[in-house]
Order: C-alpha cells, then sequence, then structure tokens
C-alpha cells in the first residue's frame, strides 16, 4: 500500500518539478515591471517551509517582522529561486536590493547582517541501513554510501568535501524534493540536509503514509546550526533591518515564529550536536 501511494506521489512530483522549471525560465525572462522603489526586492531561495514559492514561510515571516519592527513602510517583493542561484541573481541584477540565507564563509559583495536565523543540518538515512546510528563517526561511516546533498553543500559544510570524494555516489541538487524520492525509491542511501526542508518535502510526498515510513527513517544533526545572513545595497536598509531583529528578539515575536515552526512528529532524531557547536 505504502509503494503504491509512493509512486503516486513521486509522478505528482514530476508534474510539479516540470512546473517549476518553466517558473524559473519566467524567472530569469525578467521581474514583474515595478516602479523603482516602489518596494523592497529581496532575492531567496525555494527552501519551503523556510521559504516557500509564494514568499511565506518562516524565513520571510522573520524578515517581515524585522522590517516592520523597524518601521520600514514599503512593501517586501521575494523573488524565489534555486538555492545558491539567488546569489548570483543579487550580484547580477542591480534591481535586487538585498538577498537572504547567505552563510558566513560565503563573500557576496554588499552590506552583511547579523545573524538572522539558523537551519540545523543533518544526515537522513534509513534505521536498517545503520541500525546503532552513526555513532559519532557520521561522515566515516556515509563515506562507502549513496548521497544526495543539497546543492551548494560543500560550499556551507565544508567537512562534506571530505565524503564528496570517497563516497559510491555523491551528487547536489537544488530541488529538494527529489532528495525525498531519492531516498525512497532507494537510489541514495543518505541525504545531508536541513530538518525542517527534508521533513516539510517527505511529508508532502506521501500524504498520509508519512507517519508510517518516517518510522524507517532516523535524522542526525551532524553539523553544527548554520548561521544565515542577510547582504544588502544600501547601508540604511541594513541598519534597519538589523534594528528591527533587535527589537523582535527582545519582544519574544522571534521566538514565537520559530516556535511556530517547531517540529511535531517528524522523523526521529539519533544523537546530539557536535560538542564543538558554540564555541
Amino acid at each position: 500500500m505504502l509503494e503504491a501511494l509512493i509512486k503516486e506521489r513521486v509522478f505528482a512530483v514530476l508534474l510539479g518539478g516540470a512546473a517549476f522549471a518553466m517558473f524559473v525560465i519566467a524567472l530569469v525572462s525578467g521581474f514583474p515591471r515595478l516602479k523603482d522603489g516602489a518596494s523592497i526586492r529581496i532575492a531567496a531561495p525555494l527552501l519551503p517551509p523556510q521559504m516557500t514559492l509564494q514568499g511565506e514561510g518562516r524565513e520571510a515571516e522573520i524578515i517581515l517582522a524585522a522590517f516592520k519592527a523597524a518601521g520600514v513602510g514599503k512593501p517586501v517583493e521575494f523573488h524565489i529561486m534555486p538555492f545558491t542561484r539567488h546569489w548570483q541573481a543579487f550580484l547580477s541584477d542591480q534591481r535586487l536590493d538585498g538577498v537572504t540565507t547567505v552563510p558566513q564563509d560565503i563573500q557576496i559583495k554588499g552590506i552583511r547582517s547579523e545573524t538572522y536565523i539558523h537551519y540545523q543540518n543533518g544526515i537522513f538515512y534509513r534505521l536498517a541501513d545503520f541500525p546503532r546510528g552513526l555513532a559519532g563517526e557520521a561522515l566515516t561511516r556515509i563515506a562507502a554510501k549513496r548521497i544526495v546533498a543539497f546543492a551548494g553543500s560543500t560550499s556551507v559544510l565544508p567537512q562534506v568535501r571530505e565524503v564528496s570524494d570517497k563516497a559510491r555516489l555523491y551528487i547536489e541538487r537544488a530541488d529538494q524534493l527529489s532528495h525525498s524520492v531519492m531516498l525512497q525509491t532507494g537510489f541514495v542511501d543518505v541525504v545531508i540536509a536541513d530538518e525542517l526542508i527534508f521533513n516539510f518535502y517527505t511529508r508532502e510526498l506521501l500524504g498520509d503514509g508519512f507517519q508510517t515510513y518516517a518510522r524507517t527513517l532516523a535524522f542526525e544533526p551532524v553539523f553544527c546550526p548554520t548561521a544565515y545572513q542577510m547582504v544588502f545595497r544600501d547601508y540604511e536598509l541594513r541598519q534597519a533591518f538589523n534594528a528591527g531583529m533587535a527589537v523582535i528578539a527582545r519582544n519574544g515575536e522571534l521566538d514565537r515564529i520559530n516556535r511556530k515552526y517547531a517540529l511535531a512528529g517528524a522523523i526521529a532524531r539519533r544523537g546530539s550536536l557536535p560538542g564543538v557547536c558554540g564555541r
């Protein structure tokens, strides 16, 4: 029954992928016509539930709340595209005022904000493949496996470089819905991804079958949380964003947003964060 459900959902995923491809083609053809200065244009990656195609989600809510708290009156317009491409778009298109989800080690010309969000990347795997877990030797244990990771993994998570050349198969894909398909169909053994994102896509893929399937998987947060900043062209806009973030951190709005997206009924965690985190 579950296998039939997976096949049905995979077909839906393929149709969705075609629609996404058409969206990207339309996107690179040009932005919607707006007067200069009519809104704040932000390049952002498609990473639900952090950032959806409609410019909603945990990350979007944090950004909008910060601007509102700072008294920024202009509407914010998110331009959504694949992860890593949003960095390139900001660099090449002067109409964009800012770019989200920039890790500390990625150098992008502009004015960088304070950290405003963390992603918890880690390793998803089938319990049958690692019945005792990864036992603190995660990268060593997965080195001979077939791995799919999010686009830009070796840049965002330098430790991944240790396995990218050794793995039986190592690929990076910006379309993270495909990660769920690959693990469920046995094409890969391991997925390196953000905890929220993989759970979201797997739930979307399986619907009512998610809880049954989730019990066959585990997630280990083997990487320290990834800190992300925004990069702006305008100094005053960066200052306003930082000031707004300070306000929502003090008044509890930031905690409220993060709690709203806390995982419930998700793929079970194993292990704990590396001891070096926070040092």
